[in-house]
C-alpha cells in the first residue's frame, strides 16, 4: 500500500468517526477531583519511596566506590620499601662492646648504636672516622648525617684537604665541619663541641647566629645560654679516650716518618725533628712487627728501641732526637 492510499484511509476513518463530544461540566469536575486525589496520594507516599530510592542509590555508590578502591589497590604498584644502606663498618673495639657489635660489623642507615662500658671506632663513608666513648647513643641517618642522642663522639675527617661532609644533629642544633678533628658531647640539656684541628660550624636551634669554632675552641650550649672558650690544649685526658679506640696502624715495612705522623695526629701532638739529618733518616728507616695492644708511651718506647732513634714527649711536642 502506497503512502497516498494510507493517508486516504486515515481521512475516511476520521470522517466516519465524526466530531468528538465534549464532556459535560460535571464530568470535567469529577475528572479534576480524581486527578487531585491521585496527585496528593503520590505526594504523601514518596517520602518512604524516596528514602528507599536514596538508600538504594547510596548502596550503589558505596559498591561502586568499593569496586573502584579494590581496582586501585590491585592496579596500584606496591610501595617501594627502601632497603637500609650500609654507611660504614666497625674497625676497632675497646672494652666491653655491645652484644651486636663486632669487628667489620656493618653500620646501616636508620640504626642506633649504643655503647655501655666499651668504645667503638667506625669507618664512616669514604674517609671519616667516628669514635664513640662509653655510654654513647648515636642514630645513623645517612651517609653524611648522624644524630648524637647522648654521650661523646670523636670525629676525624681524614685531614684538612679531604672532602668528607658530615652533619651531626644534637639537642642544641647542627654541627658541621670543614676538614677537621673534633669532639661532640651531649648530656641532658648540655651540648659541648671541642675542636682539635680545622673548623666547626654550630647552628643553634634557637635562631642564634651560627658560631664558627677553630683549633683550640670549645663551645658549651645549655638551653638558650652558650659559653665560648678559646686557646685550649688539643691533647691530654679529654682526648685520650679517642686514641684508645683508634685502629692501630700496621707498621710492617712502613717508614718511621709515617708512623710518627700518624701517632702525633691521633694524640693531638706536634712533631719536631732535632735536625734535618734525622728527618731524612726517619724517611729511610723501615719498621717491622706490630704494635697491637700498646698505648702511646709503649709504642714510642718499642719503636725507639728497635730503630735506635730517640723519641721524647714534652708538653704536647714529640721530639725526634734530643729536644732543642
Amino acid at each position: 500500500m502506497t503512502q497516498h492510499d494510507s493517508e486516504s484511509s486515515v481521512e475516511r476513518l476520521i470522517k466516519l468517526a465524526g466530531e468528538r463530544d465534549m464532556p459535560s461540566p460535571e464530568g470535567m469536575q469529577r475528572a479534576r477531583a480524581t486527578s487531585e486525589v491521585a496527585w496528593r496520594q503520590m505526594l504523601a507516599q514518596p517520602t518512604a519511596a524516596r528514602r528507599r530510592r536514596g538508600a538504594l542509590l547510596a548502596l550503589g555508590f558505596a559498591l561502586a566506590a568499593s569496586l573502584a578502591l579494590a581496582a586501585w589497590l590491585v592496579l596500584r604498584p606496591a610501595a617501594r620499601i627502601e632497603a637500609p644502606l650500609v654507611l660504614g663498618h666497625v674497625v676497632a673495639l675497646e672494652g666491653a662492646a655491645p652484644a651486636a657489635v663486632y669487628l667489620d660489623a656493618p653500620i646501616s642507615s636508620g640504626s642506633i648504636l649504643e655503647t655501655s662500658q666499651g668504645r667503638v671506632a667506625i669507618a664512616f663513608g669514604t674517609a671519616v672516622s667516628l669514635r664513640l666513648d662509653h655510654a654513647t647513643r648515636v642514630r645513623f641517618e645517612g651517609g653524611d648525617h648522624v644524630t648524637l642522642l647522648a654521650g661523646s663522639m670523636y670525629v676525624d675527617s681524614g685531614g684538612l684537604n679531604v672532602s668528607s661532609p658530615l652533619r651531626i644533629t644534637t639537642p642544641a642544633g647542627e654541627v658541621s665541619h670543614v676538614g677537621t678533628q673534633f669532639q661532640v658531647y651531649v648530656a641532658d640539656s648540655l651540648t659541648r663541641v671541642r675542636v682539635r684541628e680545622g673548623r666547626v660550624l654550630v647552628e643553634s636551634r634557637d635562631g642564634v647566629a651560627p658560631q664558627d669554632l677553630a683549633t683550640g675552641d670549645e663551645l658549651e650550649i645549655r638551653g638558650a645560654h652558650s659559653l665560648m672558650k678559646r686557646g685550649l690544649t688539643t691533647f691530654g685526658a679529654d682526648w685520650e679516650w679517642a686514641a684508645d679506640v683508634a685502629p692501630v696502624l700496621e707498621i710492617e715495612n712502613r717508614p718511621l716518618a709515617e708512623f710518627l705522623a700518624w701517632l702525633v695526629r691521633e694524640q693531638g701532638w706536634q712533631l719536631r725533628y732535632a735536625s734535618d739529618a734525622l728527618q731524612e733518616q726517619a724517611r729511610d728507616i723501615r719498621l717491622h712487627g706490630a704494635l697491637d695492644g700498646l698505648d702511646s708511651a709503649a709504642m714510642l718506647e718499642r719503636v725507639s728501641l728497635v730503630t735506635g732513634v730517640a723519641l721524647e714527649m714534652q708538653d704536647g711536642v714529640l721530639w725526634v732526637g734530643q729536644p732543642r
